[in-house]
């Protein structure tokens, strides 16, 4: 059957098609990069720029419309406007009906971010719902996150299906059902990692190695006396803290009862102003113009780290004279496994919200920032007998803590890893990598899909 790509991006939705037989007659990527790479990968299939400029006419007839279309509006990510999204992002749908009510392809395959159902109280996908009706779709939904079928990595996904309903309202979409993943499957990020790839490879920069020796000789010392490490985020800045924070945000307190308290730290709140005394409680404590309350969820947060704190008071406070020469993103913890307490066998994640570690088995989903980029530190780097720019042989100490995931293991988790990514940078192929679908979950569904009848 032929199909078009909408939002094409990397191509995934061409990846996945092809591979089942079918043949991609028009696609459609609004950024030129990835309009030359598109162009670079499949030559044979013609590809416009901004969709919204396209006549419907325009486009090949097709039986299959595909597409990932822009999920930002409707990302927990981004400002979850919808339709509303001020760049108009989220009226690119309306270019999806406007081809479909042009051309009835038999089948509709779109792709979205899980918080798509939920957004604005149901009340867009229940418009998308409807306006699919109209058009005279049947349609499915569900999620599905990589791992569900033992790729690693967690990256839940909206799949929205389709099929049209014939002169007697029948579209036999009755016959599809969305594939129940095994209960047992097992994703590992050993299986992508090529061990022998050296391309352009990002090791973990010498300053973040006394950042994690730190945070290994802090769960060391939990899990020995405790026996287990916190499910909660560690946040430093409440050791030795006692302001009180139940009733009313520190920052709307009256004076008197903020001075002599102990803010981040421990540090004793004194100061002539009120920002003189805010500027040393903890940072998330520190905003004055929002509302003058505070989360359960943080208060709760905030009891278990002082809890924390009382119970390892001894050898905590000559620890903290090493945690407080990090910068603040890296004073937070977020230990998301009890499977072993080395931070080398797990993976590692630096987020403004701290250093997040997984177990191997859970890989995050690929950022569209290298700084967030999946850290491997179980991975050997570099190669014998490398040598740094300046020439000068490596050593051991240097890398110890291993390496960023590469390029060529995100394309490979994503199944990309036979496209050209020309003379994309590292940052614009994470980026693209990141909002592309995942080409295997495609396949597994879309299998299924072109057989209902």
């Amino acid at each position: 059957m032929r199909f078009i790509d909408l939002f094409a991006g990397l191509g995934g939705f061409h990846l996945a098609l092809s591979r089942l037989g079918h043949e991609c007659v028009f696609a459609s990527e609004i950024q030129p990069k990835l309009q030359k790479l598109y162009q670079l990968n499949f030559p044979h299939t013609p590809i416009a720029g901004d969709i919204t400029k396209i006549k419907a006419e325009e486009i090949p007839p097709h039986e299959i419309l595909c597409g990932g279309f822009p999920c930002q509006p409707f990302s927990f990510s981004g400002k979850k406007q919808g339709f509303d999204d001020e760049l108009g992002r989220g009226n690119l749908f309306d270019e999806i009906c406007r081809i479909l009510s042009c051309h009835h392809p038999r089948y509709i395959f779109l792709e979205n971010v899980s918080a798509l159902p939920g957004h604005d109280g149901g009340r867009t996908w229940k418009v998308i719902q409807q306006k699919l009706d109209a058009l005279g779709y049947d349609i499915r939904s569900h999620i599905y996150s990589p791992h569900d079928f033992g790729i690693p990595q967690h990256r839940p996904r909206f799949y929205i299906v389709g099929i049209l309903r014939d002169e007697q309202g029948v579209s036999g979409m009755h016959k599809f059902h969305f594939v129940r993943p095994k209960k047992d499957v097992v994703s590992d990020v050993r299986t992508i990692v090529d061990m022998t790839d050296h391309d352009r490879v990002q090791p973990v920069r010498q300053g973040l190695h006394p950042v994690f020796d730190a945070w290994q000789e802090f769960v060391y010392n939990v899990t020995r006396r405790d026996g287990y490490m916190p499910s909660h985020c560690i946040f430093t800045m409440e050791f030795g803290a006692d302001y009180e924070f139940e009733d009313t945000p520190p920052a709307f307190q009256p004076l008197e009862r903020l001075r002599g308290r102990r803010g981040a730290y421990g540090k004793v709140l004194e100061g002539a102003t009120r920002e003189e005394l805010v500027a040393d409680l903890p940072f998330y404590m520190q905003k004055t113009k929002y509302e003058e309350t505070y989360p359960e969820f943080k208060k709760v947060l905030i009891r278990q780290n002082r809890d924390l704190y009382q119970r390892h008071k001894d050898w905590i406070d000559p620890w903290l004279k090493k945690i407080r020469k990090f910068p603040r993103t890296q004073r937070m913890l977020e230990w998301s496994t009890n499977q072993d307490w080395d931070f080398r066998h797990h993976v590692i994640q630096l987020r403004p919200s701290g250093i997040r570690v997984r177990s191997m088995n859970y890989v995050p989903t690929i950022t569209l920032c290298t700084t967030a980029t999946p850290i491997l530190p179980f991975v050997p780097y570099p190669p014998d007998g490398a040598v740094d720019k300046k020439g000068h042989p490596y050593t051991l100490d240097d890398f110890r803590w291993g390496r960023y995931i590469s390029h060529n293991e995100a394309a490979r988790i994503q199944s990309m890893q036979e496209l050209n990514y020309g003379n994309l940078s590292r940052v614009q192929k994470f980026k693209a990598l990141g909002n592309a679908v995942n080409v295997d979950v495609v396949e597994i569904i879309a299998r299924r899909l072109f057989t209902c009848k």
